[in-house]
């Protein structure tokens, strides 16, 4: 072999392996070589939000406020069913009238009663006038009120059997008011017209639901 043919061959074999490191050095530098030189990178982690971050960042819905459930819709906490019971037959029975109805102005004079403890508020330096509301099937006990325009009312409600509903019509709208069994229930409301208001059941709670309404007069 003569040494022109092996040096050129040598010379062949250089520059073909040359040209193969080119070629790799090329291939890595646009990511596509296996490790170690392109090496396949993991995605980098996104980095928080610079304006609240992750999760948290714009149109992050906040928290609500505690405090809603049933104590926001007027539950009355520290009313056991029993003295609710007590102070509802003690109402129908002391402001009853001839017609029926019941009317918590018809007598001022409580000042026997109150010494008992029982003090409803009457008319006593601006407060509600407490007035108490039960819910059985399928009537409201009282099933009529007669009461003032202007005057502010605490309805205490409760239901005494099953879940029953207390829509109280005031003019174009009603307060609605879901009434749970043993649970005692206060809102107060304050008429402002004199009118006949209904009040309706709005939960279904048997045959006769239709026909459970009250009645509301003031004058």
């Amino acid at each position: 072999m003569s040494e022109r043919h092996f040096t050129t061959r040598r010379g062949f074999i250089a520059g073909l392996g040359f040209g193969a490191v080119s070629l790799y050095g090329a291939w890595a530098a646009y990511g596509a070589a296996p490790l170690p030189f392109g090496g396949h990178k993991e995605a980098a982690a996104p980095e928080p939000d610079a304006h609240g971050g992750g999760h948290g960042g714009h149109g992050a819905a906040e928290a609500p406020a505690e405090g809603g459930g049933h104590g926001g819709h007027g539950a009355l906490a520290g009313m056991a069913p029993e003295e609710f019971r007590f102070e509802h037959d003690y109402f129908v029975q002391r402001y009853t009238q001839k017609d029926g109805s019941v009317n918590p102005h018809a007598s001022e004079d409580t000042h026997s009663h109150a010494a008992e403890g029982h003090d409803h508020g009457h008319d006593a330096g601006g407060e509600p006038v407490d007035v108490y509301l039960m819910a059985q099937k399928f009537s409201y006990s009282p099933d009529m009120l007669r009461l003032k325009a202007g005057q502010a009312y605490r309805f205490r409600m409760m239901a005494d059997d099953i879940t029953h509903g207390a829509s109280i019509q005031l003019g174009a709208a009603s307060r609605i008011i879901r009434l749970r069994p043993n649970t005692v229930t206060a809102q107060v409301i304050t008429f402002t017209k004199p009118g006949e208001y209904l009040v309706y059941c709005t939960v279904y709670c048997g045959q006769a639901h239709d026909a459970m309404q009250g009645r509301i007069v003031v004058a």
